[in-house]
């Protein structure tokens, strides 16, 4: 090695000039003597930013790096530089923080040392896309060109072999024939020799594991990109290398791709249809991709009538199918889902069929009828092999394509009567955890009618905020699940569950998902021919209609469901629709009828010992007693009230009460006595689920502190109330921002109807 003796020659004398010895010339340059001996020796290559720093250190005024460069341009002309990458993707899309990380990567590898980084994900989600695009953009910092292969771990025909990949690189390294021969291992020494002198990237695309690819890893300086569907932990665990775990694009990026092949008048025209086909196509490049071909081999078709193609499991996968193993869908996953262990193939076809496309490891159990940690392992071998994809709360997702696969193999693979049964046991057994966390935020909630239908799925008492958890988590799952089930087992369950989450939605106000599961429960309850679900999801959907602002429908519907009730003789729901009615018909400010169902509630609450119910019932009652001019009456009803809730130990249950204290005194003029009520309100309404609540309370306290004249108080408190409302995305929040930058008039001076309105239920625990 002329040039590299020359250099070594060179940084030699310079350093004895200057009075140097190694170990000066290392410790200024921030290397290792060791590390710079194995450099003039040539055992290490004369990397730019480390020939930089020696040449800085010894001042050597560009001298030793025209002596590193003659040294890199005399190895390069001494062999072959094989350019075996594939072209870049024309158009590539986003994945900026996937290349960021591998930029980070190539920047930071070790001295001297190989860098190894990991590519996985599933189908068509873009690995070799991703891995041949950044090589292509840093292929100049890599002198010894570029390798690829085609390992074929998974995928159509035989996998590929390390001994022949390994000899196709050694020849387009330009390595003599007998370098070619000798055993395996002889063969890996020298390909790692070759590139010790000028590293280079290799790119491994679709390897199977560790074994197939160990006599493939370059020495020092390389750098090797590998691909797999599969999660490698053995090959990271003995590279040291970066994990890529390779997502679907973001809707954005998907719909760039598309409108860049498909044409963006396309997009245009119709941009709901369009976020729905890239949705649906699971967000994967390819199948964006071949959407975009299909449109452009077919102009009579559109965006809108792709999207209902792929909105159903039966007809979701003809889009993708071909006689080109490549873009042939059920090829493409065949080949992961036949490499499944039997158990796992099993799991993940009933996630086919389940009527909901998120999972967590309690609800697949129930699915499979299987234990919760056999569940927890089969979903985590489906996760290394990219068939399902793990959320931030802890549980699954399996994706549009896949879920229709699995919903096909099932119906091929599976009896029929196993399909029905997996369904009707995640049916009751998410009707009885709803239950039983409904029941938990309102005693006595759960319908014990129904008991019989869910005996072998008792899920016990849990707490207040374990069960807020849980609904705040599954409710969409819920009811999803409600919704796509067809259960001939147990039809009243497909009303049951929809409905069991009132008190969630009173607490919460969820009011999208509110409406959803009362309209579904009603058509349920009616398909069901059941009174009993008629009856229940008219009270949700008229509750729901109160809180909205929606009165004549709520009365309406509230009326109904009043009616029913008594006709079933069900005495607590009855209890509980007067009290909502009596609401009602309070808002719309007919006081009398209002205090006539204040009163049948408060009869029916006191005969079945339901001090909840009492206690709510008597504070409302008193704002209505006020409202219809009797005010002595309404001042002891509130006081009853007060007196009742102080027994309980539920600071939920004494905020709400302190709120419409708070309300009565307003309207009565007191201002300086509600907001001691108001203050004590809020305080208690601090946790995550009582925004609106306290929201409701602020409003009302900065009426109060307005008629008093304190005026800044009472806009910090408006905006306060507005800056909640507005993150719960309630309209509400212009009109209380309005208010406090006009200095505003108080809402039960402002409107006909009284200002704070009662909620059908606090936020309240046993």
């Amino acid at each position: 090695m002329r040039q590299i003796n020359s250099f070594a020659e060179a940084v030699h004398r310079l350093r004895r000039e200057r009075g140097m010895s190694l170990g000066d010339v290392a410790a200024k340059a921030r290397y290792s003597p060791s590390y710079l001996s194995k450099l003039l020796h040539g055992q290490r290559r004369l990397l730019p930013e480390v020939v930089r720093q020696i040449d800085t250190v010894l001042d050597a005024k560009g001298q030793l790096e025209r002596l590193a460069e003659q040294q890199r341009s005399e190895g390069s002309a001494g062999g072959d530089k094989p350019m075996q990458l594939p072209a870049d993707v024309p158009g590539f899309v986003g994945r900026t923080d996937v290349l960021r990380t591998m930029d980070d990567a190539l920047a930071s590898r070790a001295e001297g040392g190989a860098h190894t980084i990991v590519i996985e994900g599933g189908f068509w989600v873009g690995k070799t896309a991703l891995a041949v695009h950044w090589v292509t953009r840093n292929l100049d910092r890599f002198p010894g060109g570029c390798l690829f292969a085609d390992m074929r771990g998974l995928g159509p025909g035989t996998p590929s072999t390390p001994e022949e990949v390994l000899d196709g690189f050694l020849q387009a390294l330009g390595a003599g024939q007998a370098d070619l021969s000798g055993a395996l291992e002889v063969r890996a020494a020298r390909f790692r020799s070759i590139l010790a002198e000028r590293p280079a990237v290799v790119v491994l695309d679709n390897i199977a594991d560790y074994s197939q690819v160990r006599h493939l890893l370059p020495g020092g300086g390389s750098v090797v990109v590998a691909t797999s569907r599969e999660h490698q932990a053995s090959l990271l665990l003995r590279t040291g290398g970066v994990s890529i775990d390779l997502p679907a694009l973001p809707v954005a990026d998907a719909l760039t791709l598309l409108a860049s092949r498909a044409g963006r008048h396309r997009l245009a025209a119709d941009p709901v249809a369009a976020e729905a086909v890239v949705r649906r196509c699971g967000r994967l490049p390819m199948a964006v991709l071949i959407v975009a071909e299909h449109l452009q081999q077919r102009p009579d078709s559109t965006l809108g009538k792709i999207a209902a193609q792929l909105a159903t499991d039966r007809h979701r996968l003809d889009l993708f199918t071909s006689p080109d193993p490549t873009v042939n869908i059920h090829g493409v996953i065949d080949l992961s889902y036949l490499a499944l262990p039997p158990a796992a193939a099993r799991l993940f076809r009933l996630l086919g069929i389940c009527p909901a496309c998120i999972v967590s490891a309690d609800s697949a159990a129930v699915l499979a009828g299987i234990e919760p940690d056999l569940a927890e392992s089969l979903l985590t071998v489906l996760r290394e092999a990219h068939l399902v994809t793990p959320m931030p709360d802890g549980r699954y997702c399996i994706d549009y394509l896949l879920r229709a696969y699995a919903h096909q193999r099932a119906l091929v693979e599976e009896h029929l009567r196993d399909v029905e049964k997996a369904q009707d046991r995640v049916l009751r057994w998410y009707t009885a955890r709803a239950l039983s966390a409904n029941n938990s935020l309102i005693p006595n909630w759960r319908d014990s009618t129904i008991d019989s239908l869910l005996a072998n799925f008792d899920q016990g008492s849990p707490g207040f905020d374990e069960a807020m958890s849980w609904c705040q988590t599954e409710v969409a799952t819920a009811l999803q699940i409600a919704k796509n089930t067809r259960s001939h087992l147990a039809k009243d369950l497909l009303w049951v569950l929809p409905t069991a989450f009132l008190p969630y939605f009173a607490i919460t106000r969820s009011w999208t998902d509110w409406l959803i599961a009362a309209n579904d429960g009603l058509d349920a309850a009616i398909a069901a021919k059941s009174t009993a679900g008629t009856a229940r999801s008219l009270q949700v959907l008229g509750w729901a209609e109160r809180d909205l602002g929606r009165t004549s429908e709520a009365i309406s519907h509230l009326t109904q469901a009043l009616e029913l009730f008594v006709e079933l003789g069900d005495e607590l729901p009855a209890a509980w629709t007067a009290h909502g009615l009596a609401l009602a018909l309070a808002d719309s400010q007919r006081h009398g009828e209002a205090i006539a169902h204040f009163l049948v509630a408060d009869d029916r609450f006191q005969a079945l010992h339901h001090g909840i119910g009492v206690v709510m019932n008597r504070a409302a009652l008193a704002l209505a007693f006020h409202e219809a001019g009797d005010r002595e009456r309404a001042v002891d009803t509130a006081r009853e009230a007060l007196s009742l809730a102080q027994r309980r130990d539920s600071d939920d249950i004494h905020s709400f009460v302190h709120h419409s204290l708070g309300l009565l005194l307003q309207r009565r003029g007191e201002h300086r006595a509600a907001l001691t009520h108001f203050d004590a309100a809020v305080s208690l309404r601090q946790r995550p689920w009582q925004r609106w609540n306290l929201a409701d309370t602020l409003i009302a306290r900065a009426d109060s502190l307005l008629a008093l004249g304190f005026r800044p108080q009472a806009t910090a408190a408006y905006e306060k109330a507005a800056d909640m409302l507005e993150s719960l995305r309630d309209s509400r929040a212009h009109e209380i921002r309005a208010r406090a930058a006009l200095g505003g008039k108080p809402e039960w001076a402002a409107k006909n109807e009284p200002a704070g309105t009662v909620p059908l239920f606090p936020s309240w625990a046993r």
